[in-house]
């Protein structure tokens, strides 16, 4: 919030947002608008609340989170058929990509896991670490865990490492950060659901550039999101790396 009373007070024509949380910024984007600037919403979509409280629309380009967790539950239940005794970290409660990535894991999951535990790990590796430490302790026959954020999932790995469980207990993560990428090269993850941030900031910057040129910029677009495995892991970090060695900063 306060960056974005810092960008209105330096009078920018234009304010692309990736928010921490769909919630909680209502006071920020109403100055906003009352500053007469416009605002495209990036990869966390802001909730509904929000949106009415404002009386308008933000367009919003991003993953359909709950499609990426229906691509992660597909593969848990193709490998395993007969079921498995499951864990899920989960992020921050109340959060829209909580909630999509959850519900579309289960969705094509639920069949044949066992959901032995659940816990918020506020997408953080430390909380992801200690989490399933306790998850372990509770249940030694743990077969998989599933980690809504590849940060919670690095955390995972470590406390299945140390309790020398790496052949019982498999991880499948969600994000594709680098990190997240090379686990799965590395073995470390089954896979992770990888989405498309790239992409995500070209449309972002083409539809500022259409209001900056009086046209409407598009009100939705799915960015789509692509299943990581051992197969395709090192040509997405491949194209994961050359975006980052070309792009800097602009002045």
């Amino acid at each position: 919030m306060t960056i974005i009373e810092n960008y209105i007070s330096q009078g920018v024509d234009g304010i692309i947002l990736v928010p921490a949380a769909s919630e909680g910024l209502i006071s920020a984007l109403q100055a906003c608008q009352e500053a007469d600037i416009p605002v495209i919403n990036l990869d966390t979509q802001l909730d509904k609340n929000t949106l009415d409280t404002l009386g308008e629309t933000i367009p919003f380009y991003g993953t359909d989170n709950y499609v990426g967790g229906q691509m992660v539950g597909e593969e848990v239940a193709e490998l395993y058929p007969d079921g498995c005794k499951t864990a899920i970290l989960r992020g921050v409660q109340g959060q829209t990509n909580d909630d999509d990535r959850y519900n579309g894991f289960l969705d094509k999951a639920g069949d044949v896991v066992d959901l032995v535990a659940e816990q918020h790990a506020n997408w953080e590796t430390d909380e992801g670490y200690t989490a399933v430490q306790n998850i372990i302790q509770a249940n030694p026959d743990l077969e998989v865990v599933y980690c809504e954020n590849d940060l919670m999932g690095i955390g995972a790995y470590q406390a299945v490492e140390e309790a020398g469980l790496t052949d019982q207990i498999k991880i499948f993560s969600y994000d594709g950060v680098t990190e997240g990428l090379q686990y799965v090269i590395d073995g470390k993850f089954v896979s992770t659901c990888a989405q498309q941030p790239v992409e995500m900031g070209k449309l972002g910057v083409v539809n500022m550039a259409k209001i900056f040129a009086g046209e409407e910029a598009e009100e939705y677009i799915d960015t789509g999101c692509e299943l990581v495995t051992s197969e395709n892991a090192e040509e997405v970090l491949e194209m994961t790396n050359q975006y980052t060695a070309e792009i800097t900063p602009t002045e």
